[in-house]
């Protein structure tokens, strides 16, 4: 990385030899000496952590990556409608029920690119029933 020769210590990485003070994360250039490490499709070094933020899924309603807690390996990321959501954040659009597999009406039952409920979506679907009834 320094192209300076090294004297001490060699941290071998990837086929290459490094200072273990050069070998560093290209986000938050923290040392990655013994420190878990990923590269991305350009053979660029990133801490894991940045690696998720950079790359990781946004969550279609609040923006954020989808990512593992701190501390943990992996996350659930429900994927609906071509969008993906943090399980906090996948609730009905209009009455704001956690939507999940589990449980009777609690799962997604999407209208016009719309996230509901059973129940809302229903409902929707009555209102427009009624409304092309009564326009015609």
């Amino acid at each position: 990385m320094c192209s300076k020769p090294i004297m001490d210590r060699i941290l071998r990485a990837m086929g290459k030899a490094y200072h273990p003070q050069c070998f560093t994360c290209v986000v938050c250039h923290r040392c990655l000496d013994g420190i878990p490490f990923t590269v991305d499709a350009t053979s660029q070094i990133h801490c894991i952590e940045d690696f998720h933020r950079k790359f990781a899924p946004r969550c279609s309603v609040c923006g954020n990556a989808i990512m593992p807690e701190p501390g943990q390996e992996e996350t659930v990321r429900i994927v609906a409608l071509d969008r993906s959501f943090h399980i906090s954040c996948y609730k009905c659009e209009e009455c704001g029920l956690l939507l999940s597999s589990e449980g009777e009406g609690r799962g997604c039952y999407p209208l016009d690119s719309h996230i509901l409920c059973k129940n809302c979506s229903a409902r929707r679907i009555q209102d427009l029933s009624s409304k092309i009834t009564t326009d015609c």
